[in-house]
């Protein structure tokens, strides 16, 4: 059966695993662009890809909805992540996504504290009230603001010792 002139994969003799395959590899790069720009907001993990894939409506290779295991063989197949035996990736990806969130919520946090919220009680308070989404989309506790600021602070002082600095963070 032929499609606008090329010839179907059953014609050429490629079953199964293999025509999905061939698609899949041909379909991933157009989505390097979109990848790259989720991660960017802080959707570093397979399951948070797989979720806002779904979310946008980009359907999976097969044209069905994403879940774990076509993110990890997306990623993959576009060099992203490299898949070994276990949870290879698995530490660097949470930390990567952690470290996403952090200064996705840098300039909030820069906000409420020239707004007078210093304390970790006030800033939790605040970003309550603000409905301000936590990674997991619960509601903000002191132990995970005190994270967000230690690691943020961690973010500064590499920021600084690699000698990069922005003109808004001057003073």
């Amino acid at each position: 059966m032929e499609l606008h002139g090329k010839t179907s994969s059953r014609r050429r003799g490629i079953r199964g695993g293999a025509a999905a395959k061939r698609a899949a590899n041909s379909r991933a790069p157009a989505l390097v662009p979109t990848v790259r720009k989720l991660k960017r907001k802080g959707f570093i993990s397979q399951r948070a890809l797989a979720d806002e894939l779904n979310r946008k409506g980009i359907p999976a290779p097969r044209g069905g909805r994403w879940h774990y295991t076509p993110v990890v063989r997306m990623l993959s197949r576009l060099g992203l992540i490299r898949v070994g035996k276990g949870r290879s990736n698995q530490r660097l990806a949470v930390k990567t996504a952690a470290d996403a969130r952090a200064r996705a919520l840098a300039s909030t946090i820069r906000k409420l504290r020239k707004a007078g919220f210093v304390s970790v009680s006030a800033i939790t308070r605040e970003l309550n009230k603000r409905q301000v989404p936590t990674a997991r989309g619960c509601k903000w506790h002191r132990k995970s603001v005190s994270q967000l600021l230690q690691r943020l602070e961690k973010l500064e002082t590499a920021r600084r010792r690699r000698g990069g600095s922005s003109s808004r963070h001057r003073r």
